[in-house]
């Protein structure tokens, strides 16, 4: 591998390599580094990475690293050193390296995709610290790992796009997720895993941009509700694997820009609901306006689709 060292890209993906040797340092004109693959994030997310050895910061013409394992410390502080990256996927991230990683991420400061995922699905990303100078350019973030409320700095991030966030079980109490309502340019959220409520409203003038969101396996969430002006650009609503819903979300005649509206692997009493709608009922007025309603089931595999 050491003769390659003019190679400006290295792709292993979809390979069974889960170690680099040594010699990768020596690729010092190295721009894209990929080893490893992520998986469906709506079927049981999970991140297939690599050990990198130390030294990877010498790496310095990175612009793309994936999906390298923080194994260790060093591992995070050496992410530090590589100031041109873009495109960041970092996996098996420990609770006690969470502080370490933000001061990396703070010297990153070209970074406009970021994936963090934690060791394990039950372990608590420690990101509540602050980043300075920040990711002002970061325009995708998905966060997969328990989190005890939404780390601050994501709140600041004006030119976020998108952002999904896995796993996360955060609360009801602290307002979790009105709060991603401030951020001025989110298109597309999705939540799996990610909340850990009986209830979600989307409040007045939140998500002013959002055109896509998915809600899935919301394992607690009965209700859904819209307020006036809250998602006035959205176009696409997702929901699935919901299954304590029984009932439409609230607040559906609000949305006025919608397109696409699916529910996928929902409870028996929702999609009779859904399917049985009297057209002049209050639930049939709310959807009426909607071009493409749907209901999908997982059938041999794959999604199955029925449009109505």
């Amino acid at each position: 591998m050491g003769q390659l060292q003019n190679l400006e890209s290295l792709n292993l993906a979809r390979t069974t390599i889960t170690e680099l040797p040594v010699e990768i340092l020596k690729l010092r004109k190295l721009r894209s580094l990929v080893v490893g693959r992520a998986g469906d994030y709506s079927n049981n997310f999970s991140v297939w990475g690599f050990k990198s050895p130390y030294g990877i910061g010498k790496l310095t013409f990175l612009e793309r690293l994936a999906h390298i394992e923080a194994d260790s410390g060093k591992i995070v502080r050496e992410i530090g050193k590589l100031i041109q990256l873009r495109q960041l996927s970092i996996t098996k991230l420990r609770r006690e390296d969470g502080k370490e990683l933000l001061y990396s991420l703070s010297r990153l400061t070209n970074l406009r995709e970021l994936h963090i995922c934690s060791i394990k699905e039950e372990e608590t990303l420690d990101l509540q610290h602050s980043i300075s100078p920040g990711l002002g350019l970061l325009t995708m973030l998905l966060l997969s790992g328990r989190l005890e409320r939404v780390p601050e700095w994501i709140i600041s991030l004006q030119s976020l796009g998108t952002l999904v966030l896995l796993n996360s079980e955060l609360s009801e109490v602290e307002n979790a997720i009105g709060c991603l309502g401030l951020l001025p340019s989110l298109v597309d959220l999705t939540l799996y895993r990610a909340y850990d409520g009986e209830t979600l409203c989307f409040k007045a003038g939140r998500f002013p941009k959002l055109q896509r969101l998915q809600l899935g396996q919301l394992k607690r969430l009965k209700w859904v509700r819209v307020e006036e002006e809250s998602l006035s650009s959205l176009q696409e609503f997702v929901i699935a694997g919901c299954k304590l819903m029984e009932g439409l979300p609230l607040g559906l005649q609000n949305l006025t820009k919608l397109k696409v509206l699916g529910f996928y692997d929902m409870s028996d009493e929702l999609i009779r609901k859904v399917k049985n709608l009297d057209k002049q009922s209050d639930d049939y007025q709310t959807i009426s306006h909607i071009p493409e309603v749907c209901i999908g089931y997982w059938i041999d595999g794959r999604w199955e689709r029925e449009f109505l």
